[in-house]
């Protein structure tokens, strides 16, 4: 073997034991350069691949569902404290000594409008009342003599022929001024029942007590405070809220200078007990807190729902609060992990190629969000891929409905789909503070 690869490497070919003669060489070459002429045809008039044909290695996979846009509401979270829509002191409108002081004007008590939760000896203010009304009937006398006199004056004075009367002669200055007489009488008399009403002591409206501090015995001067009191028809909760969150609920007041309530639902916990209350947005502050920058809106609860369930909605509560807006368009609700660096989402072209889509984040949640900005049908990938090059193709996997990218959607005029731990918060000021 050694000596043939030897022979192989020194001594050199001999064409013509190969070929054969010079004819044969030149035939040779001829038949080589029509195979390569072939060869070359072949490859320069071959068909086309196919579209759809894999062209080298096989694409990215991504997986990815389809934008359904809604008409959906948002549910924006805040919290405060519960205050009486009315809540006022009771003041002793005149002096004198306390004679009856009702059981319920204490503390927590109950009081229907108009009971008399307090009476001020009252004799003081019969007698003015008696004084007034004498001093009345003696008016009414005056004014009558006065009215005599001057019908006999007019008579002497047509005995006299004189057709032109003197207004003095005829007495008319003396009648306007009993007349007037009589009627600051009548006025004396009317505030001297006023002031004798007013040593019973009750309120215009349906309420409880807050504090009481009024004894039997005790004399009250005029505007002296005994207590304070308040309505038990309508509660209010102040709820602050970002200017972001402020514009989430999706308000015309700055348009229109009407506005529309809002359905709000309050919860408060105690221990393992939860109560909740419905309600309405039924104002806007006009102005933010110039310290915190916070807007605030009013939220109302008023009639049967604020004694909903055992646990009866009262002042000084701590409650939270989730505001149902009015309906934004255009929303699509996305697995949170579809969100990519910010506020993008990955989306596939018509070519199945990676891009980077910006969105509006409404909401986000734990698992769920709600964006604006995409469009009906677009393919949005659940979460990012393995391997991220934009402008590539990616072969698409339809997300399964356990992927969270069937959300359930929010029918107008009703409040979101529950989404658990959600709230616009995350996307607010991340400095604000709630807490009272």
């Amino acid at each position: 073997m050694s000596c043939l690869a030897s022979n192989l490497h020194t001594e050199p070919l001999d064409l013509t034991l190969a070929f054969g003669t010079g004819k044969n060489v030149v035939r040779a070459i001829l038949i080589l350069l029509a195979g390569g002429l072939v060869s070359g045809l072949i490859f320069l008039t071959g068909p086309e691949p196919r579209p759809g044909e894999e062209q080298g290695p096989p694409p990215h996979v991504a997986r990815v569902t389809r934008v359904a846009l809604q008409t959906s509401p948002i549910r924006v979270e805040s919290r405060g404290t519960v205050t009486p829509r009315t809540a006022t002191d009771v003041v002793a409108q005149l002096g004198g000594e306390v004679i009856r002081v009702a059981d319920n004007f204490a503390a927590g008590g109950f009081f229907e409008a108009g009971e008399v939760l307090l009476e001020i000896d009252p004799r003081d203010y019969e007698i003015a009342l008696a004084r007034a009304r004498a001093d009345l009937a003696d008016a009414r006398r005056v004014l009558a003599e006065e009215r005599g006199r001057a019908r006999q004056a007019e008579r002497e004075w047509q005995d006299l022929g004189d057709p032109a009367a003197n207004r003095l002669f005829l007495r008319e200055p003396q009648v306007n001024a009993a007349e007037a007489a009589v009627e600051a009488a009548e006025a004396g008399v009317r505030q001297a029942r006023i002031d004798l009403e007013r040593t019973e002591v009750s309120m215009p409206f349906d309420g409880r007590v807050l504090e009481a501090d009024v004894d039997l015995g005790e004399y009250l001067t005029a505007g002296a405070a005994i207590g304070r009191v308040y309505a038990t028809d309508l509660m209010e909760v102040r709820l602050p809220l970002s200017a972001g969150e402020l514009e989430l609920l999706n308000l015309s007041t700055h348009r229109t200078g009407r506005f529309q309530p809002l359905a709000v639902s309050l919860t408060s916990r105690a221990g393992n007990e939860t109560a909740t209350w419905q309600g309405r947005v039924v104002r806007v502050e006009a102005a933010a807190n110039r310290e915190t920058r916070l807007f605030h809106v009013v939220a109302q609860v008023s009639g049967s729902e604020l004694n909903e369930g055992k646990n009866p909605l009262l002042p000084g509560m701590f409650v939270e609060a989730a505001i149902t807006s009015n309906a934004h368009s255009g929303v699509a609700r996305l697995p949170r992990s579809a969100l990519y660096q910010g506020d993008d989402v990955m989306v596939l072209d018509g070519e199945d190629r990676l891009k980077l889509a910006p969105v509006r984040v409404l909401q986000v949640s734990e698992e769920q969000m709600a964006v604006k900005g995409l469009a009906e049908g677009q393919r949005v990938l659940v979460q990012p891929p393995d391997f991220i090059e934009l402008g590539a193709v990616y072969r698409t996997v339809r997300a399964e409905p356990d992927d969270g990218a069937e959300l359930p959607p929010a029918s107008e005029g009703e409040a979101p789909a529950e989404l658990p731990g959600m709230r616009s918060s995350e996307i607010g000021d991340p400095d604000r503070e709630r807490a009272p």
